[in-house]
Order: C-alpha cells, then structure tokens, then sequence
C-alpha cells in the first residue's frame, strides 16, 4: 500500500467523523427539544424523564465533540487525536446498541454503527500501515 492511499484513507475516515459529528449534533439538538417539551408538561414525572433526555442530548452532544476532535486530529496530522475518535466510536456503538435493545429498528440503528466501525478498524490498523502514512507525510 502506498503512502499516497493511506493518507487519502484517513482523508476519508476523517470527512466521515465530520460528517457523524455534524449528524450527532442535530439528533443531540433533538433529544433536547423532547427534554423542553416534556419539561414543559407534568408537575413530577414528566420533568423527571426530560431530565434523561437532557442527559441523552449531551451525551450524544459529548459523542459528536470528539468526533470533530477527531477530525480535526486526522487533518491537522496530530496522531494524540486518535484517542478522541476510539472513544467516540465505543460510546456511539454502546448507543447503538441501546437503541436496539429499547426496540429501535436494527437497520435504522446499524447505519449509526458504520462510522464507528471503521473508525476503530481504522485506529487498530497494523503499526506498518500508519508508518507509511508517516513517512508520506
């Protein structure tokens, strides 16, 4: 594999989390919209669950940050970024993974897995292949 493939591999597993993060943003803006409505509706138990769906948001909001610290890594050079994509990746499949398991359509909830996936595939890459990118650059 060439020096040249590799960088424009990361290239592209680095438009990806982008592109999660950007995606992750607006379904965390979502659960914060349930959060208000539900807020705004009940006297104990209501305000209760909204503070999980708060909890959610922020989470998924925390999920999408890293995913741009990430990318931001991979575009800047900066292999210590690396680690911010590992968690992101762990995080986003243990949602994945959670919706499933509370009934959300496995399809549905499998195409939130395939940036993960190919961000940790990614990151565990054998050593050699990350030192021709390194040499290349």
């Amino acid at each position: 594999m060439t020096g040249d493939s590799s960088g424009r591999g990361m290239t592209l597993v680095a438009v990806l989390a982008l592109a999660q993060a950007i995606l992750a943003v607006l379904r965390s803006l979502r659960w914060f919209e349930i959060g208000s409505d539900l807020m705004e509706r009940g006297i104990l138990l209501l305000p209760v669950i909204a503070m999980f769906a708060y909890a959610r948001g922020a989470l998924v909001f925390l999920i999408a940050l890293l995913y741009g610290l990430f990318a931001f890594g991979e575009f800047a050079g900066r292999g210590g970024f690396r680690i911010c994509g590992i968690i992101a990746a762990v995080l986003n499949l243990v949602l994945v993974v959670g919706a499933i398991v509370e009934g959300e359509a496995a399809l549905r909830a499998l195409l939130w897995a395939i940036v993960p996936i190919i961000i940790l595939w990614q990151a565990f890459s054998p050593p050699e292949r990350r030192a021709v990118k390194a040499r290349a650059a």
